[in-house]
C-alpha cells in the first residue's frame, strides 16, 4: 500500500498522536511534530505527500514538492556525486538524479526537465528519460488556457512544451513568441488532432489581441528615438521591436490608422499623430 503512495500527494487520516509526531493513514505513516497542525484531532483528514526520509522509511510532509511520481517538470542541479546528482524539488532532502538516468553530463546550476520516477530498489529518484513519461491524452479542449514549460525547439515544426507537467503540445514555429528553455507560460489551445496532440498559442484570438497589439505598437512610438516601423519592415525586424508576427502588427497598425492614432510618412515609417483611441 505505501509503495502505491510513495511520491503522491494524497488526503490521508490522522490515526493517533505519539511523541514524534502524528501518524496518518491505515499504514500509520508518520507526519513528523513540526509539520502537524496545533488544533489537529484524531479523524482529521490532511493533504501530505508521502516520501522516504534519509534513512529511507516513508514520511509525510505537508510542504508540496514541485512534482510528483509520473510528473516532469524543470529543476535545478545543486550538487553532484560519484553515483549521481541532486536537484533542488522543494523539500529539505534534494532529489538524487542517479547516474542511470542521466542522459547528459549535469553540472550545478543546470536546468533541465527531470521526472519523478520509483527506482528498482523502491526509492524515490529523479530521471532525465522524460519522452517516454510525456502523453497526449490530456483531454484538452479547444480554446482552454494551460499551464507549460518550454522544453525544446524542433525544426521546421516549433516548439515542445510540457503541458500541466504531464503531457506534450506544441507551440507551432509560426506563432510569435519569446520563450526561452524552460520558462512557464500560459498556452491557449488553438487545435486538437484526432490522436490527442495538442497546437498551442500564446496569444488570444486575433480580435482580441488587435488592441492589446495596438497598445504595444503606440509605446513603442512613444520612445525618445523610437525605431522605424512600417509595412517595409522585414518580419524579424518586427518581432525584435515589438514582439508581434507581421499578420498581427498589419492587423493592428490598419486599427490604429482607421482611428487616426499613426499616421505614414513619405518614407513609408509609422509617425504618433497624438490623436485617436486605441480602442
Amino acid at each position: 500500500m505505501i509503495d502505491d503512495l510513495l511520491g503522491q500527494r494524497v488526503a490521508l487520516t490522522v490515526r493517533r498522536f505519539i511523541d514524534a509526531g502524528a501518524l496518518l493513514g491505515d499504514d500509520e505513516i508518520l507526519l513528523p511534530r513540526r509539520e502537524v497542525p496545533d488544533d489537529a484531532q484524531p479523524g482529521d483528514e490532511l493533504d501530505v505527500f508521502v516520501y522516504l526520509d534519509s534513512e529511507d522509511r516513508p514520511v509525510l510532509t505537508r510542504a508540496l514538492p514541485r512534482l510528483e511520481r509520473g510528473q516532469v517538470t524543470f529543476l535545478e542541479v545543486v550538487d553532484l556525486a560519484r553515483f549521481g546528482a541532486f536537484v533542488d524539488w522543494g523539500l529539505p532532502k534534494d532529489l538524487l538524479i542517479p547516474l542511470d538516468e542521466q542522459t547528459r553530463e549535469l553540472h550545478v546550476g543546470d536546468r533541465h526537465p527531470f521526472g519523478l520516477i520509483v527506482d528498482a530498489t523502491g526509492r524515490l529518484a529523479g530521471t532525465m528519460r522524460i519522452s517516454e513519461m510525456l502523453r497526449y491524452d490530456g483531454d484538452f479542449k479547444l480554446d482552454e488556457w494551460v499551464e507549460g514549460e518550454a522544453w525544446r525547439q524542433e525544426p521546421d515544426l516549433g516548439v515542445l512544451v510540457i503541458l500541466e507537467r504531464a503531457f506534450l503540445g506544441l507551440l507551432p514555429a509560426q506563432e510569435p513568441h519569446n520563450l526561452q528553455r524552460g520558462q512557464a507560460a500560459r498556452f491557449r489551445v488553438t487545435h486538437v488532432h484526432r490522436d490527442g496532440k495538442v497546437e498551442l498559442s500564446l496569444r488570444n484570438h486575433a480580435h482580441e489581441e488587435r488592441d492589446v497589439d495596438a497598445s504595444v505598437i503606440l509605446e513603442v512610438l512613444g520612445r525618445p528615438n523610437p525605431p522605424r516601423l512600417g509595412d517595409r519592415s522585414s518580419p524579424d525586424e518586427i518581432r525584435a521591436r515589438v514582439g508581434l508576427s507581421k499578420k498581427a502588427f498589419k492587423r493592428a497598425v490598419g486599427g490604429l490608422l482607421k482611428r487616426g492614432a499613426v499616421q505614414i510618412d513619405a518614407d513609408g515609417w509609422l509617425l504618433l499623430t497624438g490623436g485617436g483611441d486605441v480602442r
